[in-house]
């Protein structure tokens, strides 16, 4: 009996990535609707059809990429503060351009963040959004987002402190209104499996112990999942040391807020106490190596936690302490700056990190059951990697391909839920890159004028 897809793949190297790290080769793949339907050895039968068929002859087919953290305004402040750690950066940058960009400006924003995540390999994308003075910016941010048809996890978080630090008064709101507006927020804007929206605190030295207990309880009550900047520098901890006498870390474990619902940013200074903390409760870190570097805020102990059973993600952070969203990139700096610290080239893996950014991912937004691996029955985010270029050729291990061979141009094909968002350089929904770089180059004007 014949079978009616909208999508099959043929002739591709497959890399399942599940559990038994299966490989097929010259499989097949079938996706109907937004799942996978059927992957098999060889050629699917004669008799089978599809609305739309890709010969993968020569590339490989992996799960697509999820990029756990980033702040999506960012993207327009590409070099802005370079050559200054953090909290200098950021008041050369990221705070001041953050109060005047508009919610157009926003919109642009995300498109040139996504299109270049999809480019990069990534079918969904996690934007950390604190720029809280005006409720239209993130929703342009979201249908920025939206339009680039990547999977969405939307952290609309908070700042009730933080002056002393540089903090604009703006951005500053008690912890009860940001939860007021989270909820509207979801409201508004109809959650789905392409978009689910989540909360947390900005960062340590601009929340207090009340709002960490107000958000909490507002997450646990509503099954909201969680993420906020931890242990990026030293000044994460001076405040809650000043303050509280605790150490970050041991303040949140106080107040029960170390759970499986909690992503933790940089992590650039735990301690191994800290690790088997977060082994013992499920918490997730998203690694950002290009900004730690970049800010020169330090290597994060991510051998250490992957041994003790964390579950490690990577994000690209925001393009103004990063220059990018090329997840590819993050990759190798993610395996070459712990083999050098390390002194041990065998310390990370093509293999670890690679997962990193699929199933590692895919867990950390709590989406282990439906992406982050190739099976039927799972959402259908892959990318067809072609490592015939000059950079990737020859290849002889995929993984350490991707890993430590590849750019953007490899990346043929970004398929999300089902659909080809990007093959061969075009973006679907009729997204010119061209044109896009034609809009922000007059709305960067705008923004600078601003200030």
């Amino acid at each position: 009996m014949s079978e009616k897809y909208d999508l099959i793949i043929r002739n591709a190297v497959i890399h399942t990535m599940d559990q038994d790290r299966r490989m097929i080769d010259r499989g097949s793949l079938a996706v109907k609707g937004d799942m996978i339907a059927k992957i098999e050895q060889g050629d699917l039968p004669e008799q089978d059809a599809a609305g739309q068929v890709i010969d993968a002859d020569g590339m490989i087919l992996f799960p697509g990429f999820v990029d756990t953290h980033i702040h999506i305004f960012q993207s327009f402040l590409k070099g802005l503060g370079a050559d200054h750690r953090l909290i200098e950066w950021l008041n050369l940058s990221a705070l001041p351009y953050g109060t005047v960009m508009t919610p157009r400006q926003h919109e642009l924003a995300a498109r040139l963040a996504c299109m270049e995540a999809l480019k990069s390999g990534c079918t969904a994308i996690c934007e950390f959004f604190y720029t809280n003075q005006d409720p239209e910016l993130a929703y342009a941010c979201i249908e920025g987002m939206r339009s680039t048809g990547i999977r969405s996890v939307f952290i609309r978080t908070f700042q009730d402190t933080g002056e002393e630090y540089g903090m604009p008064s703006i951005f500053i709101e008690p912890a009860e209104k940001a939860m007021r507006e989270v909820a509207s927020l979801k409201k508004r804007c109809k959650e789905d499996d392409m978009l689910t929206i989540w909360t947390g605190p900005d960062v340590t030295w601009s929340t207090t112990k009340e709002g960490y207990r107000t958000m909490l309880e507002y997450c646990m009550s509503e099954n909201v999942r969680y993420s906020m900047h931890l242990k990026e520098t030293e000044v994460d901890n001076e405040m809650c040391l000043r303050n509280y006498g605790k150490d970050i870390v041991d303040l949140l474990e106080e107040i029960g807020f170390l759970t499986d619902k909690m992503l933790a940013v940089h992590c650039v200074n735990l301690t191994e106490r800290d690790i088997r903390r977060f082994a013992d409760y499920g918490v997730s870190i998203s690694h950002n190596p290009a900004p730690n570097l970049y800010l020169g805020s330090g290597i994060p102990p991510i051998p250490e936690s992957l041994l003790a059973g964390v579950n490690v993600s990577l994000g690209t952070d925001g393009a103004a302490s990063n220059n990018s969203t090329d997840m590819l990139e993050t990759m190798k700096l993610a395996a070459l700056i712990q083999k050098g610290i390390h002194r041990d080239a065998s310390v990370i893996t093509a293999d670890q990190v690679i997962r990193m950014a699929a199933c590692g991912g895919a867990k950390a937004i709590g989406m282990e059951d439906q992406v982050g691996t190739l099976a039927a029955g799972k959402k259908a985010d892959m990318i067809l990697f072609d490592p015939r270029h000059l950079k990737s050729f020859p290849n002889h291990d995929a993984e350490a391909t991707v890993v430590y061979a590849s750019s953007e141009e490899n990346i043929d094909t970004t398929i999300v839920n089902g659909e080809v968002v990007y093959h061969k350089g075009d973006f679907a929904g009729g997204l010119s890159e061209a044109e896009l770089i034609r809009e922000i180059a007059a709305e960067v004007e705008k923004m600078k004028a601003s200030l």
